[in-house]
């Protein structure tokens, strides 16, 4: 069963870590050989291949982030249980029976687990295997890490199937209800419409992929031209123009692509970006917003027929590249590279980040050295939003107590326990003093402040290893927390982690929209959700088509327009946006 998609999943973030942390790794790495004598400290990891040794930490103590948490008492069982565990295979860990962070756990909480790990689908999530073993009643005690729909979660929670934790949270909680509190919005999206959490959620809070919808340009070619970065839509259409027509790149060729990109990169629809400056834009395919307690289409809105008009004028203009509605990536990657010429072509690309149109090697130079980020453009009435998603770090339905278990509250704490800090680390890096260490006094952060912790050996971006969980299952990686991994002060300049965060908090976190405007995730009955689920696409497609044929001047805006709502009426859009009405209303209490 599915729902509507109003949630910001963020693949590409993960490899913007990997990215960042294999920096962060040859720098901690560098005198190694010296070092070899302490090799007893680093290791080796069972089919990772040779890690490395870390260098000697700076003088000074280490911090110690358990202070500063609540505690839980351990073990959590004075004699050895069993807990009965099914979870989705992962390419990421080797077994999860064998795994270093399992006999961890089951050292520290005297907790023993029975895995059952089902098959994936081609799109990578279990959701066949789940389905079938939950109409069977087929399944264990737990379910770890498949994350079902919010949907799925009321339906099987409104039969029994799926226990209600909102008394364990109360009650027993020491870990999950600390990140509640510094998380509110995490338990709102976690809460269904009759008042239940039916699971623990992963918190994990990416700064810069919240405020992802951005756009990129050439500074080099700002420069060159001695024009300012444009704050206005009509300033942007001006630096676009000059790009066209005055040679930025200097090889005495019209080859410039003044914007550029393709639809296909992560926020790389254009009209996200530039809807900012007319109304706000949730930067997802549902497009729904909240504006003044009410669900709201934002495809429907004068707002959005004002964006479609004003990049239909620069497509008019040629200022928009033909081929950013059909280009895939690898296409647009050698475009932001200059397809394989010595001078670029591309002015400006919309983006979660460069390494979306250009080739990215961590510490080494490059185009994507040319870019910077641009701040939202301020449109025509004073509009100007950095689209800002406050849900993005709630992953919901990693951890569910089924009907079958036996000991509920045993197995509520062993997940509670998940979310402590240290937990946290070792479930996604690895081995305490081996594949990473808590930071000492005076090392800095992504954010410049005193850091938490730092990688040793980057395992966690290893594609098969088992020291670990590979960011299965609840954890807590609080804003602070993922800000606190160590840099290097030599690599900042360069690191990837460092700059979005940088760009972000300079250039769009003062443009963030309230938090009120976005639409939490939603819980649908069975009949909503499977109406949803059909019309979506269809609405979907037929927004991005009347939109394409706008800008491209395949269709006027201001005639097609009516005819257009009209179609989205017919198709049942009253309704769908009913449904989400009546769910939003629940949630939110009103």
């Amino acid at each position: 069963m599915s729902h509507s998609d109003n949630s910001f999943d963020c693949p590409e973030c993960r490899e913007i870590e990997r990215i960042g942390r294999a920096m962060t790794r040859r720098t901690a790495l560098k005198g190694a050989a010296a070092l070899a004598a302490g090799a007893a400290v680093a290791g080796s990891v069972a089919g990772a291949g040779a890690q490395g040794t870390p260098e000697a930490s700076p003088a000074g103590p280490q911090v110690d982030p358990t202070k500063d948490q609540p505690q839980q008492t351990f073990p959590l069982a004075s004699e050895k249980k069993t807990l009965r565990v099914m979870i989705p295979s992962s390419p990421n860990v080797q077994d999860f029976t064998s795994n270093e962070f399992t006999a961890w756990l089951e050292e520290r909480t005297n907790v023993h687990i029975e895995w059952e790990v089902l098959p994936l689908d081609p799109d990578g999530t279990a959701n066949t295997a789940l389905n079938v073993r939950l109409a069977s009643g087929d399944y264990s005690e737990v379910l770890l890490n498949f994350s079902p729909t919010p949907s799925v979660l009321q339906l099987y929670g409104e039969q029994g199937v799926f226990k209600p934790l909102n008394d364990y949270i109360d009650n027993l909680a020491v870990y999950s209800k600390a990140a509640f509190e510094q998380y509110p919005l995490a338990m709102r999206a976690s809460t269904a419409t009759d008042g239940n959490i039916y699971s623990l959620p992963q918190i994990n809070d990416c700064f810069h992929c919240s405020m992802a919808q951005k756009l990129w340009i050439n500074q080099q070619w700002l420069d060159t031209l001695g024009v300012e970065a444009p704050t206005t839509t009509d300033q942007f259409a001006e630096v676009l123009r000059a790009f066209k027509n005055n040679d930025p790149n200097g090889n005495g060729n019209a080859d410039e692509l003044p914007l550029t990109g393709s639809t296909l990169l992560w926020h790389g629809r254009p009209e996200e970006y530039f809807a900012n400056a007319f109304l706000y834009h949730p930067g997802v395919e549902l497009r729904l917003t909240v504006v003044d307690g009410k669900v709201t289409p934002i495809y429907t809105q004068d707002g959005w027929r004002e964006t479609i008009k004003f990049l239909a004028g620069l497509f008019a203009e040629g200022l928009i590249d033909t081929e950013i509605f059909t280009r895939d990536r690898d296409q647009a990657r050698a475009v932001g590279d200059g397809n394989g010429g010595p001078d670029m072509i591309a002015g400006a690309v919309a983006a979660g980040w460069w390494g979306e149109f250009t080739t990215y090697t961590s510490g080494a130079e490059g185009p994507w050295q040319q870019y910077t980020a641009l701040a939202p453009l301020e449109g025509p009435g004073g509009v100007r939003y950095a689209g800002y998603n406050p849900y993005i770090a709630a992953n919901i339905g990693r951890f569910i107590i089924t009907d079958k278990c036996a000991d509920p509250e045993l197995a509520f704490t062993w997940a509670d326990s998940l979310m402590e800090i240290e937990a946290t680390t070792r479930s996604i890096h690895g081995v305490m003093d081996r594949d990473w260490a808590w930071a000492t006094e005076g090392e800095k952060g992504i954010n410049g402040e005193q850091a938490i912790w730092r990688s040793i050996t980057n395992i966690a971006n290893v594609p098969s290893q088992n020291a670990h969980w590979s960011q299965a299952g609840p954890s807590f990686r609080s804003n602070a927390y993922r800000l606190g991994e160590y840099v290097p002060e030599e690599d900042a300049p360069r690191h990837v982690e460092v700059i979005l965060y940088n760009q972000t908090k300079d250039k769009y976190e003062p443009y963030k929209q309230p938090d009120e405007m976005t639409l939490p995730p939603l819980y649908f009955g069975e009949e909503a959700s499977q109406f949803i689920a059909e019309l979506q696409p269809t609405i979907k497609a037929a927004v991005d088509e009347f939109l394409a044929q706008c800008v491209t001047g395949q269709q006027d805006v201001e005639q097609g327009w009516e005819g257009y709502l009209s179609s989205l009426e017919s198709m049942g859009l009253q309704q769908f946006v009913a449904y989400h009405q009546e769910a939003f209303d629940a949630t939110s209490g009103s």
